[in-house]
């Protein structure tokens, strides 16, 4: 089968799980419509009584209630006949787009590979197998593609996974197709130097650099919620990266100007070894919910299978920049108090700002007050505070070296490597 059959059938099946996803849709609403329905007639049925039974000074009153219970009835029961017919054309067309997608796969001899799993199970199934046949194939992939969009935190694996794209787009003569995107989420928020570092790595390769801001940053959304993200509502990522980075599909596919629909390819630096939500990732997936008809978009994972030490190497090996924060033994780069961070880390994140001058460890200990809720179920920025000043006074402000974290990771010849690199790539 050839790449072009492969992404056609991609698209059959994000057509598919889209029609079962409205029908579903559909089919709730009608429920609800139903139930609303059976209490206004409840309620009509009660009104009826009143009014059969009230005493002449009453009766002006309860028969105006009827009529209320009566209208109120009649506009439930056309609730209904909307909410059915709505649910008889998304049952039609979504038994067209399997039936569609089931001649396809049965053409290509696809759907034998599911067995008896039934449709769902034949469409996952076809979903798997050529999504890992194309994550085989990254220079075909990239030659496929519209446009690549590398989202970038600045951070170790974003970079690795901008290297890695590169490479294989400058393989298939694809380089032109990249843009460089970074999420902005607030300027108290984040590490200084972040934005500009990834501009940096993104012009190493000549690339459009791109910054999608959210309207309200990461404290102002906090403030409106009046509450602290956690792992469960990981709203720093969604509403401030994912929501933000996906407004800028729309601005892509318009600027493509093809008549036909557009294969995005969405690359993100996500590693199956950071934690057990990512490891049910795969290494390539459909956007179904970016996805529509001027646009089939793919999320490729390019360094899902590599690990922290792997990343590391591939740092050491390109000589790519990364930001000095990984220096100081702070693992991830993300917001400067990470609701994913260990208290240890954030700890250390507190005596970095206060060797850096930032005032962000007071910022977020005041809000946490104004709030009246803790940054973690288990402890409050006010302990984590705490412990970096007992640990100040103990040992003093924290130092690093550059390479500290190669050090740290591949030991001290693979950082006399890497900072010789830097010198001769300079």
């Amino acid at each position: 089968m050839n790449l072009t059959a492969r992404l056609h059938l991609l698209n059959l099946i994000r057509l598919s799980a889209s029609a079962d996803g409205t029908r579903r849709s559909a089919e709730r609403a009608a429920h609800r419509a139903q139930l609303r329905r059976k209490e206004a007639a409840a309620a009509r049925r009660r009104h009826r009584y009143v009014v059969r039974t009230a005493s002449s000074c009453d009766l002006d009153d309860a028969v105006k209630a009827l009529a209320d219970a009566e209208n109120a009835y009649a506009a439930r029961a056309a609730q209904v006949e909307t909410a059915g017919v709505r649910w008889r054309r998304a049952f039609a067309a979504s038994e067209r787009a399997n039936a569609r997608l089931g001649e396809e796969l049965a053409r290509t001899r696809m759907l034998t590979s599911a067995g008896g799993a039934g449709r769902k199970g034949a469409r996952l199934a076809a979903e798997i197998s050529l999504l890992a046949e194309l994550a085989a194939m990254p220079e075909e992939l990239i030659r496929a593609a519209s446009a690549l969009l590398v989202q970038s935190s600045a951070g170790k694996d974003s970079v690795v996974a901008l290297d890695r794209v590169v490479r294989w787009a400058k393989a298939a003569g694809c380089l032109h197709k990249l843009v460089v995107v970074h999420a902005d989420i607030g300027q108290d928020e984040e590490w200084p130097g972040v934005r500009d570092l990834a501009r940096q790595q993104a012009e190493r390769y000549g690339l459009r650099f791109v910054v999608v801001k959210a309207p309200v940053g990461f404290l102002g959304m906090v403030e409106k919620r009046g509450m602290w993200p956690d792992a469960q509502n990981r709203l720093c990522t969604s509403t401030l990266k994912r929501d933000e980075a996906a407004k800028f599909f729309t601005q892509i596919v318009e600027e493509l100007g093809l008549e036909e629909q557009a294969l995005l390819v969405n690359c993100l630096g996500i590693r199956a070894d950071e934690s057990p939500s990512r490891r049910r990732k795969s290494e390539l997936a459909i956007d179904h919910r970016a996805s529509n008809g001027r646009r089939l978009v793919l999320t490729w994972h390019p360094v899902f299978r590599l690990s922290e030490r792997e990343i590391w190497q591939e740092i050491v090996d390109n000589a790519l920049d990364y930001h000095p924060v990984y220096d100081t033994l702070i693992p991830r780069l993300s917001c400067i108090f990470c609701i994913l961070a260990p208290f240890d880390v954030l700890a250390r994140a507190v005596r970095l700002c206060w060797v850096l001058g930032l005032e962000t460890p007071k910022t977020y200990v005041d809000l946490e007050d104004r709030l009246g809720h803790r940054f973690k179920n288990k402890f409050s920025l006010a302990d984590v505070v705490a412990e970096a000043s007992r640990l100040e006074a103990a040992e003093g402000p924290i130092t690093w070296r550059r390479g500290d974290a190669i050090r740290h990771h591949l030991g001290e010849e693979a950082a006399t490597a890497y900072l010789q690199r830097l010198v001769l790539a300079a």
